[in-house]
């Protein structure tokens, strides 16, 4: 059967994670994505090689492609850029703003060749506002929108940024759900349109503080933030202020429902979220928390709470990894042990899912992966095939376009193709 998408043609021109992730999701419904590359390849690409020209994280962003070389800088590579315009269904881009409009593959440029395109564009920060020309990767989306500093974890003084590129994973899947999206009310209407996306606001949607209560949460967004301009000013470290900052959350520094906790052989996590989760945890753990009962004295909240947990974690010692997620299992109790993700490839629940699927490289060989992250019976998603080469599949686009074999030649001595 054929996937969702079949017949979609897309057109990305994106580089690095969130862009490239998009396009990959689109090809695994079906869709027929052409990934453009400069002469040289992609940055990405170029980034701890395994062998010349390739990585894993290119590998990774941008299965399901066929790959073409084209120099969209020299004016003479036009007509193919053209062409490709008027194949697309979607045009995905991810320069700074101006840079697509000198590359002659802005929105404008594009709907005069294309009127019904859609155009996905995402940028570091946004289209407008002070910083919409400056450079931005992941790590400095987290930093600039919060994200850096939810995460407590400090090495050698320093904030540490959450490793596996959070602003660009969601904004790579926002982009492949906007532009399914677009293409059914292009299918019902007729109309194309643009599709704008930034790593600052998937980074800010990530975080719960970035929502309030007004009535009820301005007040401590401004208490937090005159504590903050007060210890900057003195010269806090950034572990005295996020300890200090605990003061603000005092649930959180008497925590023992949600969290991970040491064992006697490992670690594990529980969740408990809502009351009758946290007594079912209690009734299990055989303890009594009486912040929960009516009258408690707030002031002794961060006193009992310190006892509480210190309580847990010495229970939890008392027994293995395997004994206690038996236990808390029969419980009703979700909880589950820390894996590194080397222990998922033999894991029984993973291949029962077959969450691990093979396709093969053409310079590599067999690779193994995950699966696309939905699954549907009608349409059936799939991997179509691994990352491209560089420049693999140059002569068949661009013969799928009209060029004959002597035009692709004469594309390729003048440093247009490769």
């Amino acid at each position: 059967m054929p996937g969702a998408l079949e017949g979609v043609h897309i057109l990305d021109c994106t580089q690095i994670i969130a862009g490239p992730l998009a396009g990959s999701l689109l090809s695994e419904m079906g869709a027929d994505v052409v990934k453009v590359e400069p002469l040289e390849g992609e940055p990405w690409r170029l980034q701890a090689e395994i062998i010349p020209k390739e990585s894993k994280g290119f590998l990774t962003q941008n299965r399901g492609k066929r790959g073409l070389t084209l120099n969209f800088k020299d004016a003479r590579s036009g007509p193919v850029r053209d062409a490709l315009i008027k194949w697309a269904d979607v045009l995905l881009t991810n320069y700074r703003p101006g840079v697509p409009e000198s590359l002659g593959i802005d929105y404008e440029s594009a709907r005069k060749i294309n009127p019904a395109i859609i155009y996905a564009e995402n940028t570091a920060f946004g289209k407008l506002g002070p910083d919409r020309d400056r450079r931005g990767y992941d790590i400095v989306a987290q930093a600039m929108s919060g994200l850096t500093a939810s995460n407590p974890n400090v090495q050698n003084g320093l904030p540490m940024q959450i490793a596996f590129a959070p602003a660009d994973v969601v904004t790579g899947v926002a982009l492949a759900w906007a532009i399914t999206a677009a293409l059914f009310h292009r299918e019902k209407t007729g109309e194309g349109q643009s599709i704008n996306s930034s790593l600052l606001l998937s980074a800010l949607t990530l975080q719960a503080g970035s929502r309030e209560i007004v009535a009820m949460d301005e007040e401590g967004r401004h208490a937090r933030l005159a504590h903050l301009a007060e210890a900057r000013a003195r010269g806090a470290t950034l572990e005295e202020i996020y300890a200090e900052r605990k003061k603000f959350m005092p649930e959180a520094a008497g925590n023992i429902y949600y969290r991970p906790y040491k064992t006697r052989d490992s670690y594990l996590v529980v969740g408990c979220l809502g009351p009758g989760p946290r007594a079912r945890f209690r009734q299990a753990l055989d303890i009594h928390d009486p912040r929960y009962e009516p009258g408690f004295d707030t002031s002794r909240l961060r006193e009992v709470g310190a006892e509480l947990v210190a309580t847990c974690e010495a229970k939890f010692q008392e027994r293995t990894n395997d004994e206690w997620v038996a236990y808390l299992d029969v419980r009703d109790i979700a909880c589950g042990p820390i894996r590194f993700v080397d222990e998922l490839w033999d894991d029984p629940q993973v291949q029962a899912n077959n969450f691990l699927v093979e396709y093969d490289h053409t310079l590599l060989g067999p690779l193994r992966g995950p699966a696309p992250i939905v699954q549907m019976s009608s349409t059936p998603t799939r991997v179509q095939r691994a990352a491209p080469a560089l420049g693999e599949h140059s002569d068949e686009v661009l013969c799928e376009l009209g060029f004959s074999a002597a035009e692709v030649e004469a594309f390729r001595s003048k440093g247009l193709v490769g």
